[in-house]
């Protein structure tokens, strides 16, 4: 019988080694990848919701964007609702390569809806969530 969750950490760990393959001609890593592309896609976004977002704990995201920032990829200013708050802001260096990242991303999402039938995909979403709830969710 399968180890689902092996074939899960194996499956996830492809994914991460491609896209930081792909990241990497840029300067940037897959998670910084994936961060530029989520800040291209919300508004007055606060470290907290990108720590959400992809499950990252506050220390580990906190470095991460203090490399990006020394990189030139985002900026933080004061939030506009809470001043206890700062929002995370790409630069115009990041913008491109958030371009690059969407692209990537699409490709990979495109692969999979010209593979599986939509029935076949939310049975896999739903194995998915299944997954994540039966191993607890990281908050």
């Amino acid at each position: 019988m399968a180890n689902y969750g092996k074939q899960l950490k194996h499956a996830t760990n492809q994914m991460n080694r491609a896209l930081d393959n792909y990241a990497r001609q840029y300067g940037v890593t897959g998670v910084q990848m994936s961060i530029l592309d989520y800040l291209g896609s919300h508004e007055h976004v606060l470290q907290h919701d990108i720590e959400t977002e992809f499950g990252i704990q506050r220390s580990t995201m906190t470095v991460t964007l203090q490399r990006m920032e020394k990189a030139g990829l985002i900026y933080r200013q004061e939030s506009a609702t809470d001043a206890r708050q700062k929002t995370v802001n790409m630069s115009a260096k990041a913008r491109e390569i958030k371009g690059l990242a969407t692209s990537y991303i699409d490709q990979q999402q495109h692969a999979m809806e010209t593979r599986f039938s939509p029935a076949e995909l939310q049975v896999f979403e739903e194995v998915l969530q299944y997954f994540t709830d039966l191993n607890g969710r990281e908050s």
